[in-house]
C-alpha cells in the first residue's frame, strides 16, 4: 500500500533514566509499543517508532555519583543494557534518542528559544515539600507524618527557580478545539 503523509502514524516509549539497568516495567512498556508499530505497518502506516534515555534529573545524578563516576560516564555505560534487551527483544524502533546527544540537544534548544522569544515561555519560583526518591513535589496536606505519600522516605522543602509554559496564552483556543472535536481529548 501507498503511504502519504495522512498514513503516517507516531508511536514513543517514555525515554527511560538510565539510573539504573532496564526492568520488566521498561520491557512492558516498550513491547506494547512495538506490537502497535508492528500493526500500523502491517495496515500501511508509514510508522516512526521513537525510544530512548533521558539522562538527567537527580536520580540519574546520585546514580553516577554512588559508582563514582560523571553522570555523562554512567550514562554512557547505562544506555547499552536498553540497547541489548530491545535488540534480545527484537523490538523494531525507528529511532533510539539520548538527551545528552547533540542532536536532540539542539533540536530542544532551538524549541526552546522560539518559545521564549514569542513570549511562551518566563522564568519564575516553584517551592514545596519535594520527595527526592519520587521526583515529585506534594501538598502538606497529602504527607503522611510529614513524610513522602507514596514512598514513605523523607521530604524536604525546595525552592527552585524554574522555567514555566505560558499555557494561558492559548486557553481560548484549546477549550474551543475540545469542544468543536470532543473525540480528541
Amino acid at each position: 500500500m501507498a503511504n502519504s503523509a495522512k498514513n503516517s502514524f507516531y508511536v514513543t516509549t517514555p525515554i527511560y533514566y538510565v539510573n539504573d539497568v532496564p526492568h520488566i516495567g521498561h520491557a512492558y512498556s516498550t513491547i506494547i509499543a512495538d506490537v502497535l508499530a508492528r500493526y500500523k505497518r502491517l495496515t500501511g502506516y508509514d510508522v516512526l517508532f521513537l525510544t530512548g534515555t533521558d539522562e538527567h534529573g537527580q536520580k540519574v545524578e546520585k546514580a553516577a555519583r554512588d559508582r563514582g563516576l560523571t553522570p555523562q560516564e554512567h550514562c554512557d555505560l547505562m544506555v547499552g543494557p536498553f540497547k541489548e534487551l530491545w535488540d534480545r527483544l527484537s523490538i523494531s524502533y525507528s529511532d533510539f534518542i539520548r538527551t545528552t546527544q547533540e542532536r536532540h540537544i539542539k533540536v530542544v534548544q532551538n524549541i526552546f528559544q522560539k518559545l521564549y522569544d514569542q513570549g511562551d515561555i518566563y522564568k519564575g519560583f516553584y517551592e514545596g515539600w519535594y520527595c527526592i526518591h519520587e521526583e515529585t513535589f506534594y501538598p502538606e496536606s497529602q504527607l503522611v507524618g510529614g513524610c513522602c505519600p507514596a514512598c514513605g522516605r523523607e521530604v524536604e522543602w525546595l525552592k527552585e527557580e524554574s522555567y514555566y509554559f505560558r499555557s494561558s496564552k492559548y486557553q481560548d483556543r484549546l477549550q474551543a478545539y475540545i469542544k468543536d472535536n470532543p473525540s480528541f481529548v
